[in-house]
């Protein structure tokens, strides 16, 4: 496992995602890289979404709750502000991830540091498959 000196804050806008929630966020605590925050931005959700999230003792959840109905891209502006690592990603509430993610992209930022920037594929799941 490579050092993980490096902060990653973790963006989760979320607006009545509790279908999912409970996977997306599993996906995270089972992540290999473990020094990371997860900035979780309630965009005034009706459902059980924050009994969820608070259903996990995790002391690196941030949970913010919007004081109005934002779109997306204003939410995760308002959720980075709240954001100190060094690496800033985002994961919905209807997905996860597998658990070395964050360890292969943060070992291939540190390893090509000429890039800003970096993204994977992606798996489409449904009820069926």
């Amino acid at each position: 496992m490579i050092s993980d000196n490096f902060k990653v804050s973790i963006v989760m806008n979320c607006y009545n995602g509790e279908k999912y929630l409970d996977d997306s966020l599993k996906s995270i605590f089972s992540q290999t890289y473990e020094n990371w925050e997860l900035i979780f931005w309630d965009n005034l959700s009706k459902d059980k979404s924050r009994e969820i999230l608070t259903s996990f003792d995790e002391k690196r959840i941030k949970y913010f709750r919007s004081s109005k109905f934002l779109n997306l891209y204003d939410a995760r502006n308002q959720a980075i502000e709240k954001s100190d690592g060094k690496y800033i990603c985002f994961l919905d509430t209807d997905d996860f991830w597998e658990k070395n993610k964050l360890e292969k992209q943060i070992e291939f930022l540190r390893a090509n540091n000429k890039y800003k920037i970096v993204y994977s594929n992606y798996y489409t799941l449904n009820e069926n498959k």
